[in-house]
C-alpha cells in the first residue's frame, strides 16, 4: 500500500514517523491540526510489511472519520471500522480478516481473547492522555505489547508528570517525539492565532446574591463545627478534604456533620454558577437540588432562607455581563462561524434561548442526554459543516472525537482548570486560516483561578514534553516573566501565533 498521488508530507511528519519505525514503542506529541493522523498513516504504511495494523479511537464517530481518512489516504487499503454497532458474533471474524482495523477501546477489551493478536505489527491509540487508569486503553496495550509496536497520539498529554509516566509505562513506551509550535520545522504551517481574554465585572445584582449565599454556607459550616469538626476555610477543596476525613472518623457524630457539609458544598457549586454562568442556570441548579436524595440536599430543600435568595434573584435577575460581551462578539462579525463551549447543560440551554432571540442562528451540542441522540449529533454538524447556522454551543463533547468543521471563532464562555481540554477546545478554531480564542473571565471570581490553573500546567507540560523528547537538544522557548503576568493583566488584543500565547 501506499499514499496516494498528491499526498506529501511534511519534513517534521516524515521525521516522527522514522522515529517510530526505528524506536518501537512512541508517545507521539503535536498540537491539534497539524497532521497526526498522517504520521500514523506513514508508520502504517511501513509496518504493514509485517503484519496487520489495529488503529484505537475512543468515540464511534472518531472511529469513523479515522476509517474515511485512511481510505482516502491510502491506496487499496483493506480497511474496516468495528464499534459496539457490529454485533458481537460478527466481530469474531472481523478481527481476523482485515489487514486495517479502526476500532473503539472498549470494543477491543470486550473480543480479546478472540482477536489473534500476534498477525498485529502495530497498535494506534488516539487520544492516548485517556491511557490512565481503568479506561479500556490500558488493557488492550498491556494484550498487544508482547506482539505489536504501541504508538500513541495526543496533543495534550497532561502537565502532571506522574500521569505522562503512568502513560509511558501503560503502553511500554521509552520514545517521545513532539514538536510544538516554537520548532522551526513546525513554524510555516502554523496558522495565525489571535487570542483574547476578556475580562467582565460582576453586576452589583450578582455580588448581592453571592453574599447572601455565602452566609448561609457559613451557617452550615458552623453547624459541622457544633458537631465536632472543623473546616479551616471555604474553599470547595478544603471542604471535600473535610468531608473525607469526617468520613473516616469513628465520632458519632459524623453523620450530623456531614449532612450539613453536604449542604455547604452545594451552595458552593451554586455561588460558582452564578458568578461565572448565569442567574437563569443558578435558579435551575437550585431547583434541582431537590430532585437529589442526599440529606444535605433535603436539608437545603427545607431551608427557607435559600427560596429567599432564590426569590431575590427572581427580582433582581439581570443578564450576566458575560453574556452582554458575548452578544457584542458575535455581534462585530455576523459572517463569520462560532463555536461556544460553556460547562453546564442549564447554561447551554439559556445560551441558545438567549441568542437565539437577539436573532443569532445557533443550535446546542451536547453529549447523548435529554434526548441528543447520536444520530442528532451528526445531523447538527451537518448543518453546521452546510452553513445552516453559525453558532455552535457546545459541551465537553465538543473538545474531542467528533469531525466538528473549524471555525473562525472558539469562545469559552469560562475557563476551566484542565490544560489538556484547553488545548482541544483552541484547536478547533483557524485550521485552514486565521483564527480567534475569546476567554471570557469575571473578575474575583474563581475563573480567574481556573485560567491560571490551566496556563500553569500547560506551561509546566511543555517542559516536561520537551525534556522527554527524543529531540530533546532542541532548545526550549520559555513564557518571558510579561507573558506569565499578561495571565493576570487587563485584557489586549493580541496576535500571534498561539505558541506565543503559551
Amino acid at each position: 500500500m501506499a499514499l496516494r498521488n498528491g499526498i506529501e508530507p511534511r519534513k517534521y511528519q516524515i521525521e516522527m514517523a522514522e522515529s517510530v519505525i526505528r524506536n518501537g514503542n512512541t508517545l507521539v506529541v503535536l498540537p491539534t491540526g497539524l497532521g497526526k493522523t498522517l504520521i500514523a498513516i506513514l508508520v502504517m504504511e511501513k509496518k504493514l510489511q509485517d503484519g496487520a495494523v489495529l488503529f484505537l479511537a475512543p468515540t464511534k464517530p472518531l472511529v469513523n472519520q479515522h476509517f474515511k481518512t485512511i481510505n482516502e489516504l491510502l491506496e487499496s487499503a483493506d480497511a474496516i471500522a468495528i464499534t459496539g454497532e457490529v454485533s458481537k458474533h460478527a466481530r469474531k471474524e472481523l478481527w481476523n480478516k482485515h489487514k486495517i482495523i479502526i476500532a473503539t477501546p472498549q470494543t477491543v477489551k470486550s473480543d480479546l481473547n478472540a482477536i489473534e493478536k500476534g498477525r498485529f505489527s502495530l497498535v494506534i491509540l488516539d487520544e492516548v492522555h485517556r491511557a490512565v487508569g481503568n479506561y479500556a486503553y490500558t488493557e488492550v496495550a498491556k494484550a498487544f505489547r508482547p506482539y505489536s509496536t504501541i504508538m500513541g497520539l495526543t496533543a495534550s498529554p497532561g502537565g502532571k508528570r506522574a500521569k505522562i509516566d503512568e502513560i509511558k509505562e501503560t503502553l511500554g513506551i521509552s520514545n517521545v517525539e513532539s514538536r510544538d509550535y516554537g520548532d522551526e520545522d513546525v513554524e510555516p504551517y502554523i496558522k495565525e492565532m489571535d487570542i483574547e481574554w476578556i475580562r467582565v465585572d460582576e453586576k452589583e445584582e450578582y455580588v448581592a446574591a453571592k453574599r447572601k449565599l455565602g452566609e448561609l454556607i457559613g451557617w452550615y459550616l458552623n453547624m459541622v463545627k457544633y458537631y465536632g469538626f472543623n473546616v479551616f476555610a471555604r474553599s470547595r477543596k478544603t471542604m471535600l478534604m473535610a468531608q473525607q476525613s469526617i468520613i473516616h472518623s469513628g465520632r458519632r457524630t459524623k453523620y450530623h456533620a456531614l449532612k450539613y457539609l453536604s449542604a455547604a458544598i452545594n451552595l458552593d457549586y451554586a455561588i460558582e454558577i452564578l458568578e461565572t454562568q448565569s442567574m437563569d442556570a443558578f435558579l435551575t441548579y437550585v431547583g434541582n437540588i431537590g430532585t437529589r436524595e442526599t440529606k444535605g440536599a433535603q436539608l437545603l430543600t427545607k431551608d427557607g432562607r435559600l427560596h429567599e435568595i432564590m426569590e431575590f434573584v427572581k427580582v433582581n435577575k439581570v443578564m450576566h455581563p458575560k453574556m452582554d460581551k458575548l452578544v457584542e462578539i458575535i455581534s462585530a462579525d455576523r459572517n463569520a462561524k462560532y463555536i461556544i463551549f460553556s460547562q453546564y447543560t442549564a447554561q447551554i440551554e439559556y445560551l441558545e434561548k438567549t441568542l437565539a432571540m437577539f436573532g443569532f442562528r445557533c443550535k446546542k451540542f451536547m453529549g447523548q442526554r435529554k434526548g441528543f441522540t447520536r444520530k442528532l449529533q451528526l445531523e447538527i454538524i451537518e448543518q453546521f459543516r452546510n452553513n445552516e447556522f453559525d453558532v455552535l454551543i457546545a459541551s465537553s463533547i465538543g473538545e474531542e472525537g467528533l469531525d466538528i468543521p473549524s471555525v473562525d471563532y472558539v469562545i469559552f464562555y469560562e475557563p476551566i482548570p484542565s490544560e489538556v481540554r484547553s488545548i482541544q477546545r483552541r484547536g478547533r478554531a483557524g485550521r485552514a486560516k486565521k483564527g480567534f480564542v475569546r476567554i471570557l473571565i469575571t473578575k474575583n471570581t474563581r475563573d480567574e483561578a481556573y485560567y491560571s490553573s490551566a496556563q500553569h500546567k500547560e506551561r509546566k507540560m511543555r517542559k516536561i514534553i520537551t525534556r522527554m523528547s527524543a529531540r530533546n537538544e532542541r532548545k526550549f522557548i520559555p513564557v518571558s516573566k510579561e507573558e506569565s503576568a499578561a495571565t493576570l493583566a487587563p485584557a489586549k488584543n493580541r496576535t500571534g501565533t498561539l505558541y506565543d500565547f503559551m
